[in-house]
Formats: structure tokens, C-alpha cells, sequence
């Protein structure tokens, strides 16, 4: 058994054994870096082929309530973010991009929920959209056209 050991510990004494380590190591090295390359082409090429949607029209958007706006926007396939700026208070947005997300524009008190909420203005970038909402209060107490009135 000690001749075990000490065969093991002179084996790394060797300048051959060093030498078959490093070359090893590089070969390792370079078929990984290889497939990475290889990787990092396809998703370029992939990324470069990939259609964007059409540029959005801000004259289309801009004064529409807010939550029909947006669904449109989502059902053509764009990724959309909803925020609010107070007018007053500039640092404040208030982001309701999730509200949206979960509103149902055929439910009356959703829409009622969220219908001071306008389009003021949309930034695209690629197939990312950004509204920027105003608030107008309004006392609409009637369900818009095609809602089912599930006020309670």
C-alpha cells in the first residue's frame, strides 16, 4: 500500500504529467468554446430573422380609453406596459399594466373601473409598447356598449 502511495504522489512529480494536463485541459477547452460560438451564431441568426410587428400609429392610441387600448394592443400580439404619470407629481407612475392584464373588457364594472384612464401618449420600441395614461374623472355610471353588467 505505501508503494501505491508513493507511485501516486511521484506521478505528480513528472513533467510529462503536467504537460498531458495542460494539453487536455486546452482540448476541453476549445470544443467548449467551439459550441459556444456555434450557439451564440444560430441565436444571432435567429434573433435577426425574427419579424417585428408593423410600427404602431400614435394618432390611433393617443385619447382612447385605456384599457380597450391596450387589450388591442395584446390581441395583435405586441408586449405592452400600462403606466400612469400624475401630472402633477412627475415622479409618480403608477404602473397597472397587471390590472389590465387581468380586466375583461366585456365586464361592465371593469370597464367602468378603469374608464378615466386615456391613452396620452405610446412609445414603441420593437414589439414592446409603453402607454403613458392620464387620468380623466369621469362619473359614468352606464355600461359601455357590448358589456355584461356585473356590477353588484
Amino acid at each position: 500500500m505505501a508503494n501505491k502511495q508513493s507511485l501516486n504522489k511521484q506521478i505528480f512529480k513528472k513533467w510529462w504529467f503536467w504537460v498531458a494536463a495542460v494539453v487536455i485541459l486546452g482540448a476541453i477547452g476549445l470544443a467548449t468554446g467551439n459550441s459556444e460560438k456555434q450557439t451564440d451564431t444560430s441565436t444571432k441568426n435567429s434573433s435577426q430573422t425574427a419579424t417585428t410587428l408593423a410600427t404602431v400609429n400614435k394618432a390611433d392610441y393617443t385619447g382612447k380609453e385605456a384599457l380597450v387600448a391596450f387589450k388591442d394592443l395584446k390581441a395583435k400580439g405586441y408586449t405592452v406596459t400600462a403606466k400612469y404619470v400624475n401630472e402633477n407629481l412627475p415622479d409618480y407612475k403608477r404602473d397597472l399594466t397587471h390590472s389590465f392584464d387581468g380586466a375583461d373588457l366585456t365586464s361592465c364594472s371593469d370597464r367602468l373601473g378603469f374608464d378615466a384612464y386615456i391613452v396620452g401618449d405610446v412609445a414603441q420600441t420593437g414589439d414592446n409598447i409603453a402607454i403613458a395614461l392620464k387620468d380623466v374623472p369621469t362619473n359614468n355610471q352606464t355600461c359601455p356598449a357590448g358589456t355584461t353588467d356585473d356590477r353588484s
